[in-house]
């Protein structure tokens, strides 16, 4: 790695939007120690429905950006992005810099033995890459993969819209993904509708989570790296960067999960 990092070096999270700031929020649990710095490119969110060359292309603008703050990781909270632009991430900054995303340790988890067929839910990037069940079938060839897309999950939990009113949209996709043993919401945003899922299958499918997993293995491969931080920085308090005027319920998630002492930026980035 070209760049001098420590363990006192932040950890930079991206995403299109509030979807990371669930995983922004496991790390905080897993490893309190640690600081970060978020980036929601809320201008361009969803990047569910943009075209390969859009997400890749901004995608290498916002890691380049973390990179420059002096990350010490990457951590790609976005599956859209994780399912077109990983690869290419990897090949800019893998020597200079540890890089995460939320796909490969899922995957890769030893979790998937215990089922037969599982369903997976996803923008439609994800969906089209294939890049989920391509992984999945490495891994494990006796499993039946579902897949679907639900296109209106990202963008009406980004705006905030009421429960009350995206039931009916969760129950009319569910509804279409029925007779399986788990279900894997392969969007950051989703994981703020996990209750609600496990409602409508009466806790009868597993919700595998995916918070858990993606922090675990960031925290075990920043402990192999010796960049684990074991001490409080005082002092110092999260960024979060949007690439549109600070959106009204962007803040307030980010306050409801982090408190006050929180920093919020619009930057023009892209």
């Amino acid at each position: 790695m070209n760049m001098k990092i420590t363990p006192l070096s932040p950890i930079g999270i991206f995403d299109s939007g509030i979807g990371g700031l669930l995983i922004a929020k496991e790390m905080k649990i897993q490893m309190p120690n640690e600081d970060f710095i978020y980036f929601g490119d809320t201008k361009n969110m969803p990047y569910g429905e943009k075209s390969k060359e859009f997400i890749r292309k901004n995608s290498m603008k916002i890691a380049s950006f973390l990179y420059e703050k002096k990350c010490k990781a990457l951590v790609i909270a976005c599956n859209s992005i994780a399912s077109n632009a990983l690869d290419l991430i990897q090949k800019q900054f893998h020597k200079k810099i540890l890089i995460f995303n939320v796909i490969d340790p899922v995957v890769k988890n030893t979790i998937f033995l215990s089922y037969k067929k599982i369903g997976i839910i996803a923008t439609p990037a994800t969906i089209h890459s294939n890049f989920y069940t391509k992984k999945i079938k490495r891994y494990y060839h006796h499993l039946d993969v579902v897949q679907m897309s639900t296109p209106l999950l990202a963008p009406i939990i980004e705006n905030g819209w009421e429960m009350k009113k995206i039931n009916p949209i969760i129950k009319n996709y569910l509804n279409h993904l029925k007779s399986i043993d788990a279900i894997l919401l392969a969007c950051t945003h989703y994981l703020f509708l996990k209750q609600e899922i496990e409602n409508f299958y009466h806790g009868k499918v597993h919700l595998i989570d995916i918070q858990k997993i993606v922090v675990q293995e960031i925290k075990k491969k920043l402990s192999e790296k010796k960049l684990l931080c074991f001490h409080p920085i005082y002092n110092r308090f999260p960024i979060f960067y949007t690439s549109s005027s600070i959106p009204i319920f962007f803040e307030k998630k980010v306050r409801i999960l982090f408190g006050r002492n929180v920093f919020l930026k619009h930057i023009f980035l892209i």
